[in-house]
């Protein structure tokens, strides 16, 4: 998703919450910010025909339960008791006119002209629900999360970058020296290619890493992950 939809929501339940926001809001706002009346009037349209088929996609998933519980039910006796009556589809509204595909690029596409109008204010934005919430990031509470698989029996140890710069990221191979730091990674994708000692055939390495934002560790240290290596 582009950054002009950042104040549109991830999930579509919270679109909905969204789009019935806007829609209300801009026959109050529409008229000083640009929009014509046809303009508005076509913006409500796309809103109910999204809220229509939100609806309906919920109603038909229910449906569906209570056909898969219903199917169980009959496969398996659980209480002994009669089924009842068949499970049967949803009875909707009727449904608002079609609008062409696209509901959400129209929108943002209007309030880009919305924001750019001279009549726009930070409370109309508000109001709108077109302005991105803040992130606010606790680096204290960051924590790598470190996964590690065998690549032509070498661990990979990847990592999500996040917020941060880099990871400093440390192994224990026990050999009695302890968690040792292999390095400063900008690249959370790193390969431990160090042979095993002359006499050993098979060790269990552990891996852990801290986020680096600056020049300075930020954070909690990520929990310890561990592979088997063997000896090539």
């Amino acid at each position: 998703m582009s950054s002009s939809y950042n104040y549109i929501p991830n999930s579509d339940n919270d679109k909905g919450i969204w789009i019935n926001n806007f829609k209300l809001k801009i026959a109050v706002h529409g008229p000083i910010l640009g929009l014509t009346a046809a303009e508005i009037t076509a913006i409500q349209k796309d809103a109910d025909m999204f809220l229509y088929i939100l609806n309906m996609h919920e109603a038909y998933k229910q449906t569906v339960n209570n056909i898969s519980a219903y199917k169980n039910l009959l496969k398996h006796a659980v209480s002994q008791q009669h089924l009842g009556a068949l499970p049967i589809g949803p009875v909707l509204p009727t449904a608002p006119p079609t609008v062409p595909e696209g509901v959400f690029d129209r929108i943002s596409n209007n309030v880009k002209r919305i924001k750019a109008h001279a009549n726009y204010t930070d409370a109309i934005g508000n109001d709108l629900g077109i302005i991105a919430p803040t992130q606010s990031i606790d680096i204290n509470a960051m924590q790598p999360d470190l996964k590690i698989t065998i690549d032509a029996g070498r661990p990979h140890i990847k990592c999500n970058k996040g917020y941060a710069d880099a990871i400093d990221l440390y192994v224990d191979r026990n050999d009695g020296a302890g968690f040792v730091l292999i390095g400063r990674l900008l690249k959370l994708d790193y390969i431990d290619v160090v042979n095993l000692p002359l006499n050993t055939a098979l060790a269990e390495w552990h891996y852990k890493a801290m986020y680096v934002i600056g020049n300075d560790n930020v954070g909690l240290m990520s929990a310890i992950v561990s592979a088997l290596v063997k000896k090539l």
